[in-house]
């Protein structure tokens, strides 16, 4: 009884802590993307007014994809947080991993093997096809990574599984998961392996055993299964090979597909149109763009002055 308290204590511990380091990398993300969204705005007004001969051109090329690196590292901060954008629908994870085969493939050591074992009766899940194929790529290339130089094979495998509490508390990331069947997704190596103390660390944000770090990886993993309500358990030896085992909730009722919002705006327009946001260089770069292509602007800080210049304004 003692030694499930202390089990059940250390548990407790380590999600409290990736809770914490969620609402930071969270609340740095948001921060972060507010800044990129004026940088990359006005980067892109900048290069709609330069000539192509510019020789200031390249340059500013460079700080659009300085930029948009760094954007791309504000997403794996948000997922890592659970805050991402998800753009739900039913998918099958065994397409979802046959679509990005080849990519798998190329992705890892030429030293490494890559098996499937696809489970032929999967059900579907709800979840974000982007997401999922990064959980893929991050885990897989992870597995490669645990193999190094040496050969090594790395195994896919998907299926169902009935978990009950005592499964569900056996070193899952996630313990108040209901019991039921869950979808699961199992990546394993015969790599290097991991000690106790490397895998206390490993969801940490940055956390790397390599000399150059490779962004969040497996913590925007845990940030994004944790977002599809799943949840994640680790066993590693040294010497003898990982296994991550990834559980997702099955769908089990028809939902609701979002838009990706990627339809674009006409390229002259008229009118007037209010923007409301917190951050002055958001609604300034806005302003900006909209101006350019016609339409006139009206900023706001919150919600209530919004609402104000709404009924002042007769034309909106």
């Amino acid at each position: 009884e003692q030694e499930r308290q202390r089990v059940f204590e250390r548990k407790l511990q380590e999600t409290q802590k990736l809770e914490s380091l969620g609402v930071l990398a969270g609340g740095i993300a948001h921060d972060f993307n507010n800044l990129l969204v004026s940088i990359l705005g006005n980067v892109g007004l900048v290069l709609v007014d330069l000539e192509a001969d510019s020789p200031v051109r390249e340059p500013v090329e460079q700080i659009k994809i300085a930029a948009q690196r760094a954007a791309d590292l504000t997403r794996q901060m948000l997922a890592y947080s659970g805050k991402g954008r998800f753009v739900m629908q039913s998918i099958n994870l065994n397409h979802v991993i046959t679509e990005i085969t080849q990519l798998l493939q190329v992705s890892i050591s030429k030293n490494a093997t890559l098996r499937f074992n696809l489970d032929p009766q999967l059900p579907p899940i709800e979840g974000d096809v982007t997401q999922v194929r990064q959980v893929m790529m991050n885990l897989i290339v992870n597995a490669s990574d645990a193999i190094g130089d040496r050969q090594g094979t790395i195994s896919l495998c998907t299926g169902v599984v009935k978990a009950d509490r005592d499964y569900l508390n056996g070193n899952f990331m996630a313990p108040e998961l209901p019991e039921g069947r869950y979808v699961f997704v199992e990546v394993a190596d015969d790599g290097a392996g991991m000690s106790k103390e490397t895998q206390d660390k490993i969801f940490d944000p940055f956390f790397t055993t390599k000399f150059t770090g490779r962004g969040l990886g497996l913590a925007a993993v845990l940030g994004i299964v944790r977002g599809h309500g799943g949840a994640i358990r680790v066993y590693s030896e040294l010497d003898k090979g990982s296994v991550f085992r990834i559980l997702l909730p099955m769908k089990d009722a028809p939902m609701h597909v979002e838009k990706t919002g990627n339809e674009l705006l006409p390229a002259k327009g008229s009118g007037t149109v209010l923007v409301i946001d917190d951050e002055e260089v958001v609604r300034n770069v806005t302003k900006r763009m909209l101006t350019r292509i016609g339409y006139t602007p009206l900023l706001a800080d919150d919600g209530p002055a919004g609402v104000e210049i709404y009924f002042v304004s007769c034309s909106i």
